[in-house]
């Protein structure tokens, strides 16, 4: 008989986080109850086909996981949400359910974020999140494929997260999915896909649109989803290298108020209160108290308003900005029902296709499988941050002798956050507040 509580210690104990976006502690989901479980596999972000490599090479440890989180939420159902167009990983899910019960494959469309959370419980349950909510207020809880990977490696094989699947892709000359140690420099992974083949260029940590912009000396996190190579003349560079203050002085002068961000929204479409083009105007005539701002914090940063402004702006990136103000005058906006969706929602649902033309991108889409290779690295860099919350504190001092797997970093009691572990054997060269660096025999 598999014990819940057990389950959630087991992931607790893994370090266990969401695999993508702010990496929210697993354990912290799974000790909740609920009546569905959704395995997020809508990979939407262009170029990433990390999910679709687990799922080819890994499906049974992924269908494992779904089951220990029904178990350990008491959940009575477990729905695979995927793209349609994913059609060889339907095949290979649909050989391996008969084996599972109470699981079910459903179909997405393809569209852009069709992996937001509020999205794809509205999508796959008919169940429309409260604004500022979150799955759980709905009956559900939704855990990408890869996160479910870890919850079976940590309860079934008693192994902590020191691995993580990497789309290494853009414009590199052999893009590939790997799986590689956690803290591996950016600048390995770079040359294992055989180098850039851009001259100018940036790298993204995570999707062309809401990955974060890193250096070749940063690393593999426990969040990392990919590595993108993405050149010059391309929409996610060059957004990237315009500053806040100008981008707010340009939304001051340019924004012709056409509404484009607003009714493309893919918020607002839920029935959200949150309306770009409000809070562009409110901008540009120094209002920051009016009511659209507080609407910002509904924002999901998706970006979809800043590929589709015709004057170039970024009310993404304004948002952004506001939200951090508004978080730092502990400003908050009270979990509000959705009474009704946009009627016009499904036929503005913005197409992946669109999408990768607009960032201009599409010179660099090609399908990438897992590459079943054992990767080894000299040396790690292992935030003590990877994961919603408060940073791990360490337990090993500098010159201690580590195994792969021995737990390097601890959660702050009482606290939210994630146990760290070593990633590879060696020894602890450096400790400082963001980081413990081993290094390999």
């Amino acid at each position: 008989m598999i014990d819940s509580n057990e389950i959630i210690e087991q992931v607790r104990n893994a370090g266990v986080v969401g695999a993508g976006g702010a990496g929210f502690p697993a354990h912290i989901k799974l000790n909740n109850k609920c009546d569905v479980v959704i395995a997020n596999f809508a990979e939407c972000e262009p170029l990433l086909f990390t999910n679709q490599a687990l799922v080819m090479a890994k499906v049974d440890e992924v269908l494992e996981g779904l089951q220990l989180a029904m178990k350990a939420t008491g959940a009575k159902m477990g729905i695979i949400a995927l793209k349609k167009k994913y059609s060889d990983c339907k095949r290979v899910l649909s050989d391996k359910l008969k084996d599972y019960d109470n699981m079910e494959i459903f179909e997405l469309g393809d569209f852009y974020p069709a992996g937001d959370e509020h999205v794809i419980v509205r999508e796959v349950l008919g169940r429309k999140i409260p604004m500022a909510g979150i799955p759980l207020d709905v009956g559900a809880v939704v855990h990408n494929v890869e996160t479910l990977y870890n919850i079976k490696k940590a309860y079934s094989d008693k192994l902590p997260v020191t691995e993580k699947f990497v789309t290494v892709g853009g414009a590199v000359k052999y893009p590939l999915v790997l799986n590689v140690p956690v803290g591996m420099k950016f600048s390995e992974l770079l040359d294992l896909a055989g180098g850039p083949t851009a001259k100018d260029f940036i790298l993204i940590d995570g999707g062309p649109m809401m990955g974060k912009e890193v250096g070749l000396d940063d690393v593999v996190t426990k969040t990392t989803s990919a590595l993108l190579v993405v050149p010059i003349n391309t929409l996610p560079y060059s957004s990237r290298r315009i500053k806040i203050d100008v981008q707010l002085k340009r939304a001051r002068t340019a924004c012709c108020q056409c509404r484009i961000c607003t009714d493309l929204c893919p918020r607002y479409l839920l029935g959200h209160k949150l309306e770009p083009h409000k809070i562009m105007r409110a901008i540009s005539f120094g209002l920051m108290d009016a009511e659209s701002l507080i609407n910002s914090l509904l924002c999901s940063e998706c970006g979809l308003c800043e590929v589709t402004c015709p004057m170039g702006l970024s009310p993404r990136n304004i948002n952004a900005s506001l939200k951090k103000m508004l978080f730092e005058k502990k400003v908050r906006f009270n979990k509000t029902l959705v009474e009704t969706e946009r009627p016009e929602r499904e036929i503005r649902k913005f197409s992946a296709k669109k999408l990768l033309v607009r960032l201009g991108l599409s010179d660099y889409y090609r399908h990438i499988d897992y590459t079943d290779k054992k990767i080894k690295a000299k040396e790690v860099k292992l935030l003590l941050k990877q994961h919603a919350g408060s940073p791990a504190i360490p337990v090993v001092k500098v010159g201690d002798k580590v195994n792969k797997n021995d737990v390097v970093a601890k959660i702050q009691e009482g606290q939210l956050g994630a146990n760290i572990h070593a990633s590879i054997d060696g020894t602890v060269v450096k400790i400082d507040e963001t980081s413990i660096v081993v290094k390999s025999e």
